[in-house]
């Protein structure tokens, strides 16, 4: 390869993306020309972009190529790009983005997906692939980064997934610490092979020598990535060969099996044998049965997020199931290691297939250790099953009016408290009183330490129930003794009595089980009903009671609720409230809300049954479409609340994670964040505080509701509704909203225009095909006229078609006018009736025209922008009329009349709706002689060319 000379020009780079600017597909752009020939091979030069995930501007780039110095591609002018990184390895993230998600794809991980993140500046500093539901995560490090600052991120890291495996880039210097404590460190690195940048992985040993291997030759197990220099032992990975692996003189495979190959039956814990993957699995010795296979005992390794098997069930293996022979077994270390993600139960006839396990019969286990009478012992309780015992014991210890500690406690469901975390027992608590209710004590209050305090713990148990964060011990100790109190009343025989401190207390009632919501309560039965200010309460607390309350509603039939009706039923004084705060309220019961989640808040109506006057805020907030029209947000609403009975009448659809379970349900889905304060009338929450990000979000709002008004209107075929929504879209989409927002709704008019336009050139077909079929069926003089009249009519149908006529069409027309020829002596010139109706302006109305629009396409040309018709229309102080196709062509025509020759002309910058090329702007250039192409790519290039070379000639005048 020619050597060639280091260019400066940062507008050159090697790599790109296809597609689309935000593209993870990567390309590199050989050096060399002999290749460049291949690179191009099934690619335009229109292919490629400066990536935004490159760090780049997003803006097309052309590969240029070069026999005396390097091929490289090249911004288009005018260059604005801050890219920093743009050699050969300056995509190397998302070529290892991409290997990595192939191979992940052949280790059944079918949804894995790479998430890239820009460490200071260097666009894809990290690569991260959740798999197993977030339990499992892989870290590609190719950013540099301190020793203390990554040692401090893997512990982040390791919080919340079960196993975090690194891979180290080959800038990384953390892969020498790594080496150090585990043995080994993996690294990754791409090499030019060709026209493409090949990822290979590294196995760094002991004396940093690294061993390097392709992808496919790797395989993914809970215990992490193994190459072909390492193995999978019951100690864990570590590297093959004397020093290493078990003195075994076969080494030791791992295989992955198919899903539901494998049953097992009498799983044995064994909390004393050490998980190969980690202390975040659970280690079992069962009896196994592959499929058309003997039984055997064998070791298995499950994560301990996993619900506990019942050694009396029979089980199927599921997801990443490898099989891993152990060196060295004996009587009481089976000879095989089987790992899984999942396990699935089988029923009895599932079970009678794998007819050679026998499930044993459950054993009683010993009595534990609180001094009261403890439930049926189970072999392993899942978390629904330890809050249900924790409730059972905690109700016998208020009726004997004691206390327990957390160890009693956990003693009574037969676990030990090294089970749990800190987290963990705080979401058990939570979920053994959720949702707290002013009739119902907090049991956790039940539970002191060994000197009979309250715990430290309590007061995280009250924040996640609803109370304020960081309230003073004295109150919380004053808490605990209140609800203690209350739970030896309510479960010794005496009346409960309320809290005597509502401020700190929150005092949620629960929701009656099958409310009325369609009959609602007169004011005096409301003001009989003694009702709780929500002033200063936290809106946690607020949010619970409401969320409850609505889902409530839905499992009874989902009828439409009204707030008198919810302040009845909740006990809070929701008229009370400004229309701002409620709104706020109803948006956080149904955050998140994702696409295809249930929207509660639409259940909630006026006094008259109508739509709340700020329910088209909530839906704007939560992203959806937003309607324009008070008919509109009726039907909205309605639709949601028909998703919300259908959902709840077919069983198809369930709450998702917002929905306030049963107290044993709950584990999972109460949340304990701290409430945050609610914002006052004046700090509702916009999408941009400044006016111009007002306008701009109110913009795209209206936008959202243009386009569910547009598809409604497509559902129903009805193409006038679907025109005036195109149509005020596009105007709004040319005057609202800015450059860089307008590509993201590009292809929504686009959509719109290509279906409008479908529809009106069916409707003109199948008019004119009509016209034209009655057309030839006159025939003789008398039919002159008629066949006059015919063509005029023809001639107005042919206009309103969008492109060319289909041939047969054309040539029907055709013989049309050549029978008209012959006898009327070419007199076919009939006025248009348009004309008759209104007149259309005269040359020098056009001239006054002309002068203004081209003082705007100058300002246009200044703001770096294009503009449409519509856009012209609005933002001209003068009435700007109607104009014929002919006369809009006579305006852009005179604009530019006086424009030099060796500048574009300022009509390009004119589009249609959609930001396409306007059909006029070549009929201009023809009529002032400037040389156009004649194929149309090549003119819509240039035209393109013509737009970027008015922006940078009138950016600084």
């Amino acid at each position: 390869m020619t050597p060639f000379p280091d260019e400066e020009d940062t507008r050159k780079v090697q790599t790109a993306v296809v597609g689309r600017a935000g593209s993870d597909d990567p390309v590199f752009l050989p050096y060399d020309h002999d290749e460049f020939d291949l690179f191009m091979r099934g690619r335009s030069r229109d292919d490629f972009y400066c990536g935004t995930l490159l760090g780049g501007c997003g803006k097309k780039l052309s590969a240029k190529r070069y026999t005396e110095k390097k091929c490289h591609f090249a911004h288009r002018p005018p260059v604005h790009c801050r890219r920093i990184a743009n050699g050969e390895s300056s995509a190397d993230h998302l070529y290892i983005g991409q290997a990595l998600t192939r191979w992940l794809l052949g280790q059944n991980h079918r949804q894995a997906k790479a998430s890239y993140r820009t460490v200071k500046d260097r666009p894809g500093g990290t690569v991260d692939f959740r798999l197993s539901g977030g339990l499992q995560l892989i870290r590609v490090q190719l950013a540099r980064l301190g020793l203390h600052p990554w040692r401090q991120e893997a512990e982040d890291l390791a919080r919340g997934a079960d196993h975090v495996e690194w891979l180290f880039g080959p800038d990384s210097m953390l892969a020498f610490d790594r080496v150090e404590s585990h043995g080994y460190a993996i690294r990754v690195e791409c090499r030019t092979a060709g026209v493409t940048r090949e990822v290979r992985i590294g196995t760094q040993l002991a004396g940093n020598t690294i061993e390097w291997a392709t992808l496919e030759k790797c395989i993914l197990t809970r215990q992490g990535i193994i190459t072909p220099s390492l193995v999978s032992t019951a100690r864990g990975i570590v590297p093959r060969g004397p020093a290493g692996a078990p003195a075994s003189s076969t080494p030791p495979l791992s295989f992955l099996l198919a899903d539901d190959t494998v049953a097992f039956t009498g799983a044995v814990p064994r909390a004393e044998v050490k998980s190969p993957a980690g202390p975040s699995d659970s280690v079992y010795d069962a009896d196994i049965q592959p499929l058309g296979s003997a039984v055997t005992r064998a070791r298995i390794v499950l994560p301990h997020a996993s619900t506990p098997p019942n050694p009396s069930r029979v089980y199927l293996l599921r997801e990443q199931v490898t099989l891993t022979p152990v060196d060295g077994p004996t009587a009481d270390t089976p000879a095989w290691l089987l790992t899984a993600a999942r396990t699935r139960r089988l029923d009895a006839r599932e079970a009678a297939a794998w007819n050679g396990l026998k499930p044993p019969q459950p054993v009683p286990a010993a009595a534990g250790p609180l001094p009261v009478e403890p439930p049926p012992a189970r072999p392993r309780l899942d978390d629904r099953d330890i809050v249900a015992s924790f409730r059972e014991t905690l109700e016998r210890a208020a009726r004997a009016h004691v206390r327990i500690t957390w160890s009693e406690l956990v003693g009574s469901a037969r676990v030990t408290p090294q089970q749990f975390t800190s987290e963990h027992r705080c979401r058990l608590l939570i979920a053994l009183d959720f949702p707290h209710a002013q009739d119902k004590p907090v049991l956790s209050s039940l539970l002191g330490n060994e000197n009979g305090e309250v715990p430290s713990f309590f007061a995280a148990v009250l924040t996640g129930l609803g109370w304020a964060p960081g309230l003073p011990e004295n109150l919380v100790r004053q808490i605990n003794e209140t609800e203690r109190r209350r739970a030896y009343e309510l479960f010794g025989g005496s009346p409960v009595t309320a809290p005597p401190t509502p401020s700190a207390s929150p005092a949620t009632t629960r929701p009656q089980p099958v409310p009325e919501p369609r009959q609602p309560q007169s004011r005096s039965q409301a003001a009989s009903v003694k009702l709780t200010s929500p002033t200063g309460l936290p809106a946690l607390q607020l949010v619970l009671a409401l969320r409850e309350h609505l889902k409530a509603v839905a499992r009874n039939g989902a009828d439409d609720i009204t707030w008198r009706q919810l302040s009845a039923n909740t006990g809070f004084d929701f008229d009370a409230l400004s229309d701002e705060r409620r709104a706020h309220l109803l948006f956080r019961v149904d955050e998140p809300l994702k696409r295809h989640d249930l929207m509660y808040a639409a259940l909630l109506v006026t006094d008259d049954g109508k739509p709340l006057p700020y329910f088209p805020e909530i839906l704007q907030r939560h992203e959806r479409p937003v309607p324009g029209l008070q008919s509109e947000a009726h039907q909205a609403r309605r639709l949601e609340a028909d998703r919300i009975r259908d959902a709840y009448t077919s069983g198809t659809s369930r709450p998702r994670s917002t929905e306030a379970a049963s107290p044993a349900d709950a584990t999972a889905l109460v949340p304990v964040p701290a409430p945050t304060p609610e914002p006052s009338a004046a700090s509702t929450p916009t999408a941009d505080k400044t006016p111009d990000g007002a306008t701009v979000a109110a913009a795209r709002g209206t936008l959202a509701g243009f386009r569910w008004r547009f598809d409604h209107a497509r559902q129903v075929g009805d193409l006038a509704e679907a025109k005036r929504v195109w149509q005020a879209a596009g105007k709004l989409y040319g005057t609202k909203l800015p450059r860089a927002e307008q590509a993201e709704y590009r292809p929504h008019l686009r959509d719109m225009s290509e279906w409008v336009r479908e529809r009106e050139n069916e409707s003109v077909q199948a008019d004119l095909r009509r016209l034209l079929d009655d057309l030839r069926r006159r025939q003789g003089p008398a039919e002159v006229d008629a066949l006059r009249d015919g063509l005029t009519r023809a001639k107005e149908l042919k206009r309103k078609y969008h492109g060319k006529l289909p041939p047969d069409l054309r040539d029907a027309y055709r013989a049309c006018e050549e029978r008209l020829a012959v006898p009327s002596g070419g007199d076919a010139s009939t006025p248009d009736p348009e004309a008759e109706d209104a007149p259309r302006p005269d040359e020098a109305k056009l001239s006054e025209l002309a002068s203004v629009v081209r003082s705007l396409l100058e300002d246009t040309a200044r703001d770096q922008a294009t503009l449409t018709w519509s856009a012209i229309r609005h933002r001209l102080r003068v009435e700007l009329p109607h104009l014929h196709a002919d006369d809009q062509g006579q305006v852009l025509l005179l604009a530019d009349v006086n424009t030099p020759a060796d500048e574009p002309l300022l009509s390009a910058l004119v589009t249609t709706n959609n930001g396409a090329l306007h059909p006029l702007y070549r009929h201009v250039t023809l009529s002032l002689d400037r040389e156009m192409p004649s194929q149309q790519d090549e003119f819509h290039a240039r035209w393109q060319m013509d737009v970027l070379r008015l922006h940078g000639l009138w950016k600084h005048r």
